[in-house]
C-alpha cells in the first residue's frame, strides 16, 4: 500500500516526501509556492495525516494477516477432517478382515468345540452331567471353572480354554 499525496495548503501542489532529510523535526518545502511545512506529527498536520495513513495502513495490513490466519486454521481442520474420514474408511474394512479370520481360526481348530453361552441344550444341568457328555463325545481333562461373564468356552482333547 502506498501512502495518500499529501497537497500543499497554499497552493495545491503535490508535496514529494521522499526528499525529507532525517533530521529530528523534520521540514519539508512545497516546489512551487515554497512554503515551509514541519513533517514531524506532533508539530504539524500533514505529520499527522502522514501518521494516519501510517496507522490505517497497519490496521488493513493486520486485519488481512487475521484473515490469513484464519484462512490456515480452517485449511488445517478441513484436512483434519479428511485425514478422519479417510481413516475411517479404511479401519472399518481391516477391522472386518480381522474379525472374519479370527472367527474362522476359532472355528476350524481341529480337536476343538465352540460352546456359546446361548448354547440351550446345557442350560440348567448339573455340571457332572455336562461332563459326562462331553466325555462321551471323546473330549478328555474336562475341567470346570466358575466364571461370572464366560460368554464363550472352547473345549479340546486335552484341556479346556476359556474366552
Amino acid at each position: 500500500m502506498k501512502l495518500s499525496k499529501v497537497h500543499c495548503k497554499e497552493c495545491g501542489g503535490i508535496l514529494n516526501l521522499d526528499i525529507v532529510s532525517h533530521i529530528k523535526n523534520q521540514k519539508l518545502v512545497c516546489p512551487y509556492c515554497q512554503s515551509l511545512y514541519i513533517y514531524e506529527p506532533k508539530y504539524s498536520e500533514i505529520g499527522a495525516e502522514l501518521e494516519a495513513d501510517i496507522e490505517l495502513i497497519r490496521l488493513k495490513e493486520e486485519k488481512e494477516n487475521i484473515k490469513e490466519f484464519w484462512k490456515f486454521k480452517k485449511l488445517k481442520e478441513d484436512h483434519k477432517l479428511g485425514f478422519i474420514s479417510l481413516l475411517i474408511l479404511f479401519s472399518i474394512p481391516l477391522i472386518g478382515f480381522l474379525v472374519m479370520t479370527t472367527n474362522y481360526l476359532i472355528v476350524h481348530r481341529p480337536g476343538q468345540i465352540e460352546l456359546p453361552i446361548s448354547e440351550k441344550k446345557l442350560h440348567g444341568e448339573n455340571y457332572k452331567n455336562v461332563e459326562l457328555k462331553f466325555e462321551d463325545m471323546g473330549f478328555e481333562n474336562i475341567k470346570y471353572e466358575k466364571v461370572r461373564d464366560l460368554k464363550l468356552g472352547l473345549f479340546a482333547h486335552s484341556g479346556i480354554f476359556l474366552r
